[in-house]
C-alpha cells in the first residue's frame, strides 16, 4: 500500500512527519476490498511519502497536481490540515468506491483522524485507527455500520479479499442489517469465529450473500463475494489483439467454471513481458501482470502438455499452464521475482485452453479459503 501525505502549515509538517515516520514502521497497511498479495509484505519505508504544501509550490506543482497524481498512483491520501481542503482538492478526481484511495484528514496538532472517503473498501477506517494510535489521536469513524457494531458487507469483504460483485446490493444488504433483517448467507468456504447475529446460515432471505468462485447469472437479492485467488496463465502469439487475449482468457474461465472476479493475477513468460495485448488485458480486468523466467516455469512442479516449438522459442515447453501454477503456489511474485523459501501448492482447474493464437490456463493454490468474521485482515 503506497500513502502519500500532505502538510500546510510548520505545526501540520510536524505532526506528518511523525505520522510518515510511524506508518514506515508498519509491517504493513490494510488491503483494499478484493486484493490478494502473492507478494512478500512490501517495506513500508518506500511506501510512505510526506510532502509539504511549500515545497510542493517550490517545484512548480499545485495541490490539485498533487491529488491528481495521489488518485492514480497512491492507496492512501492524507491530508494534514483542514477538512475542507481535503474536500475540495479531492472532488474533481472522485469515480467510485472500487477505485478512490482511502483519504484521511489529520488536524494540524495531531488530536484527530477523520477518514473522509472509501471508508471500508478502500481501508480508510482502517488507516486512520493505526494513525490515531500512532499519534496517540482520537479516530473519528463516522460509517453507520461501525457506530451501531452491525454487520458490515464491504468491511467483511475487505477482511476477507474478496471482490465486491455489485456494489448496489452491498449498500442495499448493509442498509437491510441497520434496519434489523436477517441476511441470507452461504458460502463454498468454511468460516472461522462466530457468525453475527444479522445472518441467517443456509436460509434464502430477501436479502443474501454467497461467497463462491463459481461464475453465474446474477440473481435478485443475492450478493456475490468472490475470493480472488485464482491466477490465470497464458501464452500467445506476437502481436495479437486484446480482443483475442480476451476471448482466449474467457475461453479457460468458462472451462473451468470460474467467474472473472475470482482472478488475481496475469502470469506469463519474461519473454511476452512488452506484449501489447496481455498488459492491457491485464489492466482492464484490475490484475497484477507477472512474467517470469523460463527456468522458474520450468521448476514448476506437475505434467503439462509440452510444445517442441514453444521450448525453442521462449525456453521452456509450456507457457500458461506453468505460469498459472507458479504464480498461484506464491513460488512467484509479481514483480516476476522468486522467493528464497518454497511456497504453498498449487493445482490446475483447466488444461491448456487454445483460442486465436492465445494459450490460457487456469490454477488456484492449494490452500483452503477459510472467511473470518473478527480480527484484522489476513
Amino acid at each position: 500500500m503506497k500513502i502519500r501525505l500532505i502538510s500546510f502549515t510548520a505545526q501540520g509538517a510536524a505532526t506528518a512527519s511523525r505520522l510518515c515516520e510511524g506508518l514506515k514502521r508498519l509491517r504493513a497497511c490494510p488491503p483494499r476490498c478484493g486484493r490478494q498479495d502473492f507478494r512478500e509484505t512490501a517495506d513500508m519505508r518506500e511506501r510512505v511519502e510526506a510532502v509539504r504544501f511549500c515545497d510542493l509550490k517550490e517545484s512548480g506543482k499545485s495541490l490539485s497536481d498533487f491529488t491528481r497524481e495521489a488518485f492514480l498512483t497512491a492507496d492512501g491520501l492524507i491530508f494534514v490540515g483542514a477538512a475542507g481542503i481535503a474536500v475540495r482538492a479531492s472532488a474533481p478526481y472522485l469515480k467510485s468506491k472500487k477505485e478512490d484511495p482511502a483519504v484521511l484528514v489529520v488536524d494540524e496538532t495531531g488530536k484527530y483522524v477523520i477518514p473522509i472517503l472509501s471508508g471500508h473498501i478502500g481501508g480508510a477506517n482502517e488507516l486512520a485507527r493505526e494513525a490515531a494510535g500512532i499519534l496517540g489521536a482520537l479516530p473519528v469513524i463516522t460509517t453507520a455500520t461501525d457506530l451501531r457494531h452491525a454487520f458490515a458487507v464491504d468491511l467483511f469483504a475487505v477482511r476477507n479479499r474478496l471482490e465486491i460483485e455489485d456494489l448496489q446490493e452491498a449498500k442495499r444488504i448493509s442498509a437491510a442489517a441497520l434496519a434489523g433483517e436477517r441476511i441470507g448467507f452461504f458460502s463454498d468456504y468454511p468460516t472461522d469465529g462466530p457468525i453475527p447475529e444479522e445472518l441467517s446460515p443456509g436460509i434464502w432471505q430477501d436479502h443474501n450473500i454467497c461467497v463462491t468462485q463459481r461464475d453465474g447469472a446474477r440473481r435478485p437479492g443475492l450478493l456475490r463475494l468472490v475470493p480472488r485467488t485464482a491466477a490465470l496463465g497464458m501464452g500467445c502469439r506476437k502481436g495479437i489483439s486484446l480482443e483475442a487475449a480476451r476471448k482466449g482468457a474467457m475461453a479457460a474461465l468458462k472451462r473451468c467454471g470460474l467467474s472473472r472476479l475470482s482472478l488475481c493475477a496475469l502470469a506469463t513468460v519474461e519473454q511476452k513481458r512488452e506484449e501489447a495485448a496481455l498488459r492491457a488485458l491485464a489492466d482492464e480486468w484490475r490484475l497484477a501482470f507477472a512474467c517470469f523466467p523460463a527456468s522458474a516455469l520450468a521448476a514448476a512442479e506437475g505434467v503439462f502438455p509440452e510444445s517442441e516449438f514453444v521450448r525453442k522459442t521462449v525456453g521452456v515447453g509450456n507457457v500458461c499452464c506453468r505460469a498459472a501454477v507458479v504464480m498461484a503456489g506464491g513460488m512467484g511474485r509479481e514483480d516476476g521475482s522468486l522467493p528464497e523459501t518454497s511456497a504453498r501448492g498449487a493445482r490446475l482447474l483447466t488444461g491448456k485452453v487454445i483460442s486465436e493464437g492465445v494459450t490460457a490456463a487456469v490454477a488456484v493454490p492449494d490452500e483452503e479459503v477459510v472467511l473470518h468474521f473478527q480480527g484484522e485482515p489476513l
